[in-house]
């Protein structure tokens, strides 16, 4: 009887062990990619490791950009462009 619980104990623990599911050889991860917005925005302005700041107006004055070419006369829209031109030349060279 001494023998016959720590027996049943550990047939039950191995019983245990075999009932689980295998688990795949690597764990997921969020993507690898940079967004596409930002990739775009890097590689327009020639840079691959740049500060974060330059990229966020490097970012800004593409979307810019793109709403000129959408309103060509917006006279504020075309000085916004003006504006991060110059930050991106300034900050980021």
């Amino acid at each position: 009887m001494k023998r016959t619980i720590p027996v049943v104990l550990a047939v039950l623990a191995l019983a245990a062990c075999d009932d689980e599911k295998a688990k795949p050889a690597t764990v997921p991860t969020g993507p690898s990619i940079a967004p596409v917005v930002v990739q775009a925005s890097a590689q327009a302005a020639g840079m691959t490791g740049g500060s974060t700041i330059c990229r966020v107006y490097v970012t800004e004055r593409d979307v810019a950009k793109s709403a000129l070419d959408a309103a060509p006369t917006d006279t504020l829209q075309q000085r916004r462009v003006q504006i991060l031109d110059a930050l991106v030349k300034e900050t980021c060279n």
